[in-house]
């Protein structure tokens, strides 16, 4: 009997509680560990609509010892219908609440291991990176001084290019002279032997005058 009506006056209270709080559609859970029947109407024998399991949340519309929820099913179509009040409590079941902190733990552990994969591929990437950029550098320093060798090149390669161009004008004009100097002794050895076998010639034809003018007195 006392059991009876401390489960009456609490029945009562929490009552109250759910009737001011229905203007705002009160949240409320499934406290009883067992799936609770979702009545057509108040009563115990009046029509399932559905089972509500335990732990599943209600909106609260109106009650007293019966009270009017809102359950959505899992195909997200709402039901309106009637639990015990004394099966509804503000908070879900310790079993549930368990069950919830387990799965949120859970996905939080999922969520850390996947930042430190994350963490992991991003380091490497990063590694990866570094060594191109160290190649790079590698290759831009090398060709940097490259470059700078081919312009050096390029540079005594002019400059003998022009040398040997300056040279090759050099031996030209000298080749020229060079010719026109053997031409000038030739003319000149030329010159200078018709000046020779003339003088033979002359000094012979006054040689030969000579002699005649001697015999021609010889005879006289």
């Amino acid at each position: 009997m006392q059991k009876t009506l401390i489960s009456f006056i609490l029945a009562a209270l929490f009552t109250m509680v759910l009737t001011c709080q229905a203007s705002w559609a009160a949240k409320a859970y499934i406290t009883d560990p067992q799936d609770v029947p979702l009545r057509a109407a108040p009563g115990k024998q009046k029509k399932i609509l559905v089972n509500i399991p335990s732990g599943a949340g209600v909106e609260i519309l109106k009650g007293e010892e019966w009270t009017l929820v809102r359950y959505t099913q899992a195909s997200g179509t709402p039901l309106n219908g009637w639990v015990p009040t004394a099966a509804l409590g503000a908070r879900p079941p310790e079993a549930q609440l368990t069950k919830e902190l387990e799965e949120e733990n859970t996905l939080l552990k999922e969520r850390v291991a996947s930042l430190e994969r994350e963490k992991t591929e991003l380091a490497q990437k990063q590694s990866d990176v570094a060594a191109k950029l160290s190649k790079v550098e590698h290759a831009y320093d090398s060709l940097k001084t490259g470059s700078t060798d081919y312009l050096k090149l390029k540079e005594q390669y002019d400059s003998a290019k022009s040398n040997l161009e300056s040279a090759q004008e050099e031996f030209q004009t000298l080749k020229q002279e060079n010719d026109s100097l053997k031409l000038s002794q030739r003319i000149k050895w030329f010159a200078a032997g018709g000046m020779v076998l003339l003088a033979g010639w002359f000094i012979g034809w006054i040689t030969g005058r000579q002699g005649k003018k001697r015999r021609s007195n010889y005879f006289f």
